[in-house]
């Protein structure tokens, strides 16, 4: 048997972001809202959501905010919760077009690994001034 890979696509907009859920994982859900009338003719909104998730250093890189529309594309997985509940949520490989990947990079907005890189503007402390130079030395192979 070939091993195949089944992917999702799904559009609405972000209504809630959980950064504090472990320690590799930003979670997210994406919201939709279906709009349409009942039986009686009276307009009705069903809202429906769908649980995401990416690795901590893409937060920076993409901007999530609250309120964003988003698309994504990703492998649906599920687990059991503690209380014997079915949870299924979207692995996501691609946001708006934007392949996800594990390799660091400085973004536009100075972020590098999940990590703020200060400008000339802001000053560094003595703490991130530490950060810095430790990464530094990781990339250049020096111990």
């Amino acid at each position: 048997m070939i091993d195949s890979v089944d992917y999702i696509k799904y559009h609405g907009y972000i209504s809630e972001i959980r950064d504090n859920v472990d320690n590799n994982y930003i979670w997210f859900d994406i919201g939709q809202k279906e709009q349409y009338k009942d039986k009686n003719g009276v307009d009705r909104i069903n809202l429906s959501f769908f649980s995401a998730r990416i690795y901590k250093e893409y937060m920076y890189k993409i901007n999530l905010e609250v309120g964003k529309d988003i698309y994504v594309k990703g492998i649906p997985k599920g687990y059991i919760d503690k209380k014997g509940y079915r949870q299924n949520y979207i692995h996501v490989l691609e946001i708006n077009g934007i392949d996800i990947n594990k390799e660091p990079t400085l973004n536009e907005d100075g972020y590098w690994n999940g990590i703020k890189i200060p400008t000339e503007k802001e000053p560094m402390s003595k703490e991130e001034q530490e950060e810095i130079d430790k990464l530094i030395k990781e990339c250049i192979g020096e111990d």
